[in-house]
């Protein structure tokens, strides 16, 4: 029985057949305090918008469980796709033809890290892009929001994990910044608005994190 058990966790362990020939991407979501209608929109959004293969994984993470990187590096140790967007749940994706997601696959390959445009709260604003970069570019920036994004499983693995030192913020920016060298890609024909930080508006959590996570990002990054 121990060695059927043991087999089991293998295999689910491998990523799928169907997983590899499609290219499926393992959409990865956490939920915080918003209002049932802000989730509800994000979710809705990605279901009805996203053409793509895809499985969606919503994680509710509210206050006092485990921070936002062991939660990512959690989630992502146990997916058998070989993609994986992370996606704030106050960020809404666009109906667009080809989709959001099939655009961002486009360019997954260029460097193995894709972003879209952001409407607002944090990542790049659409009217400071010139119209020669569209429909993609490769950003020399360190860093950049973490609101959404798309990467390739093995990127993961070769940046490594993401620093569960940080709490709510910071996390993204200094895996960011150790993969600074390769960049990312962004997508400027991939609009997705961010109402950005409304999980914690009103909250001195928030604020304390911020400020935390800022010092924290200095520290690891001048070394």
């Amino acid at each position: 029985m121990i060695d059927e058990l043991k087999q089991i966790k293998e295999l689910a362990s491998k990523p799928l057949t169907n997983d590899i020939d499609t290219r499926r991407v393992e959409i990865i979501m956490l939920k915080f305090k918003e209002a049932p209608e802000v989730i509800d929109k994000a979710i809705h959004n990605i279901i009805h918008n996203t053409e793509h293969p895809f499985k969606l994984t919503i994680f509710d993470n509210r206050l006092n469980s485990a921070n936002t990187s062991k939660i990512w590096n959690k989630l992502i140790s146990e997916t058998t796709c070989d993609y994986i967007l992370l996606i704030d749940s106050d960020a809404f994706v666009p109906k667009c033809s080809p989709c959001w997601l099939s655009r961002m696959m486009e360019s997954i390959d260029e460097t193995g890290l894709v972003v879209p445009v952001s409407s607002c709260g944090g990542g790049y604003r659409q009217h400071v892009l010139k119209p020669q970069t569209y429909p993609s570019f490769k950003m020399n920036n360190d860093i950049w929001s973490g609101f959404c994004f798309l990467f390739k499983k093995e990127l993961y693995e070769k940046v490594g994990k993401f620093d569960e030192r940080f709490y709510i913020y910071g996390q993204d920016s200094e895996w960011a910044f150790r993969n600074k060298k390769d960049g990312a890609v962004m997508r400027t024909d991939t609009l997705v608005e961010h109402l950005g930080s409304y999980s914690f508006n009103s909250d001195p959590i928030r604020e304390n994190d911020k400020l935390y996570a800022r010092e924290l990002f200095k520290y690891l990054t001048k070394k």
